[in-house]
């Protein structure tokens, strides 16, 4: 699962400016990333340091202890693998886990499924297909979440159809 993005070199001893795809505290306390070679397989590199920078992630790989050396890293996609991912509470989700569900009005209405999850700012907005629908990620209007049957039940007088 993609954490984040590299967005170039920090300092002059190696570090990298990371910018998140998860909230900031998921950082805290990882001691091994992934980065993907092209075509080729995940390469994990272990972590110095994190540190935080307004909403950006800086970090350091060991061994890797100049600008020049962490210039190869510019652009890379960061991973976790899903095993790696911090346990969530019962009625939290990773996005991952969202997409390709089908959603559904309490009232029994198929809106279809989605295609992917949008960082409004202050919640999260889940885009279903034909993207013509973007359903509010909030308690008030997701209804339920069943992982097993991958379907979500949204209140549908909420939902702007």
């Amino acid at each position: 699962m993609i954490i984040g993005k590299i967005l170039d070199t920090f300092g002059l001893e190696g570090e990298l400016k990371v910018k998140p795809y998860m909230p900031l505290e998921f950082f805290e306390g990882l001691v091994r990333v992934y980065l993907k070679r092209k075509g080729g397989d995940y390469v994990p590199f272990e972590l110095e340091w994190i540190d935080f920078m307004n909403d950006k992630v800086i970090l350091k790989f060991k061994g890797y202890d100049s600008i020049d050396a962490a210039q190869q890293f510019k652009g890379a996609k960061v991973y976790l693998p899903k095993e790696d991912l911090p346990s969530l509470e019962e009625d939290e989700f990773y996005a991952y886990e969202l997409v390709g569900m089908e959603v559904e009005t309490d009232k029994g209405k198929k809106l279809g499924k989605v295609v992917r999850v949008q960082d409004m700012g202050p919640y999260d907005a889940l885009v279903v297909e034909g993207e013509k629908i973007m359903i509010p990620f909030i308690s008030d209007i997701v209804l339920e979440v069943d992982k097993e049957k991958r379907k979500i039940i949204v209140k549908e007088e909420l939902i702007p159809l």
